[in-house]
């Protein structure tokens, strides 16, 4: 009998998993998709373990299973994309001269892109680099979208990701961490890294293999 409950609660943590990273927009927000997922695993690892605890008849049986249910939980729901860094890489000085700058008009450029490693295996964690550049004509802040979207054979896998961040000029660097589902198929994928403002938009493709 008690096998039957494990299963019964594997079944939902696969289900709760596959939504704990959405949100109404269907992007992540790295903030508040890991206070969400951190709270709904709690609060549904609370509801295993009471459930568990009167089918057995133990409740500390319940109370110990529901506790690693809820860990569990936090931890797949805010797995997709996390780690999110975002720093200056070059100054405005070094950022002009490597574009040519003269100070007319503004300047939203992706310089590099990077996916490391370049092999992986299902369940792994792909880094995705994006090394970007903002220049406008007196320094003022810019409001740029960094966005990723992930293809394999040509189709979306899972959303997108999307943050916003302001700037002056100069150089940066972004870096998220993608988390490859455990089925992930072999062969390549490609990520597609952009920079967009009102005044422009800039993009590049960087990839991988799934062995």
């Amino acid at each position: 009998m008690m096998r039957k409950w494990l299963a019964m609660v594997l079944i939902v943590l696969f289900a709760v998993s596959l939504v704990g990273c959405a949100t109404e927009s269907g992007y992540y927000d790295p903030g508040r998709s890991a206070g969400a997922g951190a709270l709904g695993g709690a609060a549904t690892g609370a509801a295993i373990g009471s459930i568990i605890g009167a089918a057995t008849g133990s409740a500390a049986t319940g109370a110990w299973i529901g506790a690693a249910a809820g860990g569990t939980l936090g931890l797949v729901g805010g797995y997709l994309y996390a780690e999110h860094r975002n720093s200056e890489i070059r100054s405005a000085q070094m950022a002009a001269q490597e574009h040519s700058y003269g100070g007319q008009g503004y300047v939203v450029a992706v310089d590099n892109v990077t996916a490391s490693p370049s092999v992986a295996r299902p369940g792994d964690q792909v880094n995705l680099g994006l090394d970007y550049t903002i220049l406008s004509p007196d320094n003022s802040p810019v409001s740029v979208t960094l966005r990723r979207e992930v293809r394999y054979n040509g189709r979306l896998v899972g959303s997108p990701y999307q943050a916003t961040v302001t700037n002056t000029n100069g150089g940066y660097s972004d870096n998220v961490t993608y988390g490859l589902d455990r089925n992930a198929g072999p062969g390549t994928y490609t990520v597609t890294s952009s920079v967009t403002s009102s005044f422009g938009s800039s993009s590049r493709d960087s990839y991988f293999t799934v062995q």
